[in-house]
């Protein structure tokens, strides 16, 4: 049998992209991640999550990763959630499997920003037009989606995914600070890069910044923020404010 995992990194920080990540395996290749003790890319150190990137790639019979620009995000993010954001970006990972693999997972888990599996499996379907809703398939392959909270510290797969996906975000940020200097972690939280925010405001390129943000995550009541605040991690609608 042949499972996946999906996960994303970077999903809160106002600097830098959001990336996701999925990886497939076989139960040859389960075993083998068991042995090196794959777990949530938070429970283990940076060394450790470079050395298992690697390890992660050489064992996947497939990996996809992709890459959400912060310009992309606030674009979309005026049209539909983030929880959508990231529903879409699944589908499309799912669209590619069916197209370049022989063979489809039979299950795929996958960490959800959504208390209610069922919600989130229904917002990765509907960016499926040309499936029914009540349909878990992808052209001639079938598969099971479970989507769960906490599914990075759960299944494997997951966990796997978590580790690439943050690695390839981390890369990606210290790129940036190569360019840009020390910001910090990029998220909102952190006092370093707020400063640097505020610093540099004239100097900062569109590119790398999520305008949609707010460094202090003010609460407004505007149409959007009541949609967001249905949804895990969404109930706060954020301008960056300089």
């Amino acid at each position: 049998m042949i499972t996946s995992g999906i996960d994303e990194a970077g999903r809160g920080p106002v600097i830098g992209p959001m990336v996701m990540a999925c990886c497939c395996f076989d139960e040859n290749g389960i075993e083998k991640l068991k042995e090196l003790n794959v777990k949530d890319s938070k429970q283990i150190t940076p060394k450790r999550r470079e050395f298992l990137e690697e390890k992660i790639k050489e064992i996947a019979l497939k990996y996809i990763i992709k890459k959400i620009s912060p310009v992309e995000i606030d674009e979309t993010r005026k049209k539909i959630s983030l929880n959508d954001i990231e529903a879409k970006e699944i589908s499309e990972m799912l669209s590619e499997l069916d197209k370049t693999t022989e063979i489809m997972p039979s299950v795929i888990y996958i960490d959800s920003p959504e208390n209610i599996q069922e919600n989130f499996t229904k917002k990765i379907l509907k960016f499926m037009p040309s499936l029914p809703s009540s349909q878990k398939a992808i052209g001639k392959n079938k598969f099971n989606i479970i989507s769960e909270h906490f599914a990075d510290s759960k299944y494997i797969e997951v966990s796997a995914a978590s580790i690439l996906a943050k690695v390839e975000r981390d890369r990606e940020i210290e790129n940036l600070k190569k360019i840009y200097g020390d910001f910090g972690s990029g998220y909102p939280a952190d006092t370093k890069t707020v400063a640097f925010l505020k610093n540099n405001e004239s100097q900062i390129p569109r590119e790398i910044i999520r305008k949609s943000w707010n460094v202090r995550f003010k609460e407004e009541n505007n149409k959007e923020n009541n949609k967001d605040k249905k949804e895990k991690k969404e109930d706060k609608q954020a301008k960056l404010v300089f």
